[in-house]
């Protein structure tokens, strides 16, 4: 019988609790084994934007990095959810320049900057937003530079049978250790391909992720660890834990709730899922989780503890309650 998911944050306003996110955590290494849990270790949940490392293997296996020349912050934006901040735009614009693909052709669908103040300046300039601003434009823009190296349409760059979607199929399978038939695909918020898979699946990818010794999965958490600034941007979680690390954790979440970390010093991975689907305090959660196995050194918790510990404010700013994880104590190992 699957374990029942499990409390992880309780949101607190003026002295009554108002909610309770409940979810699943794991811990696996690279080789599969179970090496902590909480909830149900085997709940099948989508990557959503955890995805997007496996995603850019998937493109630079077509060899996009050597034909159209690409740095490390390229490398990072393909891998980003990014904030939509003016050097992130910059960089997905150059990469479609190199490759000799204009930006309508990316399929993600157009939003405002996350970052406020960019989408704030951007207003002022159009009445309607950019695809480009699109916190999944660098995923896109290297999927379509990848068919175009492959020789593919780019029209149907999106569609599963697409070569690119095919090779990062074969990524995802490779990193998950799952096969064909235990992976399920929908669509993303950005209309591309999705995989759900177990949690602990999910928690072995980013274990198998930082411990592999082959060239590109290797440059890519390099680039997302040496480069953290460009795959959140300015506050965002996944950022401010590389930036603090040092680039030894790895850290990149998606939305509904679903966080994956990797802990190169442990080899191990730790995925996170809230099933309220609710990600606004998902940080909370992981930075537990994160204390609780150790993973972090002295003063780095104290450093994040605006993500562990947020302050529940109005649209005036005013203090109303607040946010705690309450599973400090009850992540078991196995």
């Amino acid at each position: 019988m699957p374990e029942l998911a499990a409390p992880l944050v309780r949101v607190e306003r003026g002295g009554v609790e108002e909610a309770i996110h409940l979810g699943h955590l794991a811990v696996v290494d690279a080789g599969g084994r179970l090496q902590a849990s909480l909830g149900d270790p085997g709940h099948v949940t989508y990557f959503r934007s955890c995805a997007k490392p496996f995603q850019a293997i998937g493109s630079l296996s077509a060899g996009i990095a050597t034909r159209y020349e690409l740095g490390a912050e390229h490398l990072a934006i393909m891998a980003a959810s990014h904030n939509g901040e003016p050097r992130h735009v910059e960089l997905v614009r150059d990469l479609l320049r190199r490759a000799g693909i204009d930006e309508s052709a990316l399929q993600c669908g157009a939003h405002w900057p996350y970052y406020e103040p960019a989408a704030t300046a951007a207003r002022r300039q159009m009445d309607e937003p950019l695809v480009v601003f699109n916190n999944c434009s660098g995923k896109h823009a290297g999927m379509l530079a990848a068919a175009r190296a492959l020789d593919g349409p780019l029209e149907t760059y999106l569609d599963p049978a697409h070569p690119i979607q095919q090779r990062i199929r074969g990524v995802i399978e490779a990193f998950t250790g799952c096969p064909p038939s235990a992976i399920h695909y929908g669509i993303d918020g950005c209309s591309a391909p999705n995989p759900a898979v177990p949690l602990a699946a999910m928690a072995r990818s980013f274990a198998a992720l930082v411990t592999s010794t082959d060239e590109t999965p290797k440059t890519v958490v390099a680039a997302m660890t040496q480069q953290p600034y460009l795959i959140g941007g300015t506050d965002r979680f996944d950022t401010r834990l590389m930036e603090i690390t040092g680039g030894r954790l790895l850290a990149k979440g998606g939305a509904a709730g679903a966080h994956c970390t990797g802990d190169r010093r442990t080899g191990h991975g730790l995925a996170v899922k809230l099933d309220s689907g609710d990600g606004t305090w998902t940080a909370v959660a992981v930075m537990a989780a994160l204390e609780r196995l150790g993973w972090l050194d002295n003063g780095e918790a104290d450093a994040l503890s605006s993500f562990a510990r947020p302050t529940l404010r109005n649209h005036k700013r005013v203090a109303v309650g607040t946010v705690r994880a309450v599973l400090q104590d009850i992540v078991t190992a196995v």
